[in-house]
């Protein structure tokens, strides 16, 4: 965890609202500013393995789940976009990893709908 850089501020974002606290609380919780957890919610610095082991102690937070389990969403938000029905309009894989991390609700029901609509498209397909 060291080595790897770990930009995890939208999942800090929602620890933070899911106990209802405000930055500045939080700040102060974690021993730092508020204008530098503001910057560490908006993916402009990384968490340090001092800040991460910090929100583990304080708020009882899984280190790993800081990590994200974006990766998997990615891969599912690429086939979406990969459709035909979506030709040339295929994301990178910054966006598509910003997508999935910052709205990982939405991601989750595009990909829900995207593999309904491929369902049915394959039923259509078998009636003919």
């Amino acid at each position: 965890m060291a080595d790897q850089k770990i930009f995890a501020g939208p999942r800090l974002r929602r620890l933070r609202n899911a106990r209802g606290l405000t930055q500045t609380a939080m700040a102060e919780g974690l021993g730092i500013s508020p204008s530098y957890l503001n910057l560490i919610e908006r993916n402009q610095r990384p968490l340090t393995v001092q800040l991460i082991l910090k929100l583990a102690s304080v708020y009882k937070v899984d280190p790993h789940e800081l990590q994200g389990e974006a990766r998997g969403s990615v891969a599912a938000l690429k086939e979406v976009f990969g459709d035909p029905l979506l030709a040339g309009e295929l994301p990178g894989d910054q966006e598509l990893i910003d997508l999935a991390e910052t709205a990982p609700n939405a991601s989750a029901a595009m990909i829900k709908l995207f593999r309904a609509y491929r369902e049915q498209a394959e039923r259509l397909s078998d009636l003919n």
